[in-house]
């Protein structure tokens, strides 16, 4: 996959999120995916891992934004972007917040995805 493929799947990717599009976040993975997300404090796996966190995102958001500030060339099989977010809870608290997010493909699908963003930051910016 080159360059230009892998940002378009970024791309989509960020659409599925920010339209809470389940059926199309789902098509973007290989079926034996991992993402960790953010790393190092949930791991999920396969297309059931891949509901539990998206349903954990249209549990928690009424309105999320996830945009890409600046992408980095990995190769054929992997991207690293630098993101950022603007969201409203549910409860109508608001919150900003930026990570780097890893991408590796398999094919055309997203096979590993690794997040590095401050979950405790955001947290705190969201709790009542």
């Amino acid at each position: 996959m080159d360059y230009l493929q892998q940002l378009n799947m970024v791309e989509n990717y960020q659409k599925s999120l920010n339209t809470f599009n389940l059926d199309q976040y789902l098509r973007l993975f290989t079926p034996d995916c991992v993402v960790h997300d953010p790393y190092g404090a949930a791991e999920f796996r396969g297309e059931t891992g891949l509901r539990k966190f998206f349903g954990s995102m249209t549990e928690t958001w009424h309105f999320f934004e996830i945009r890409t500030d600046i992408a980095y060339p990995g190769g054929n099989d992997r991207v690293a972007v630098r993101w950022s977010v603007s969201g409203t809870a549910k409860n109508t608290k608001t919150a900003e917040f930026s990570g780097i997010s890893v991408f590796q493909f398999t094919g055309d699908k997203i096979s590993r995805l690794d997040a590095y963003w401050h979950l405790g930051n955001m947290l705190a910016q969201i709790r009542e």
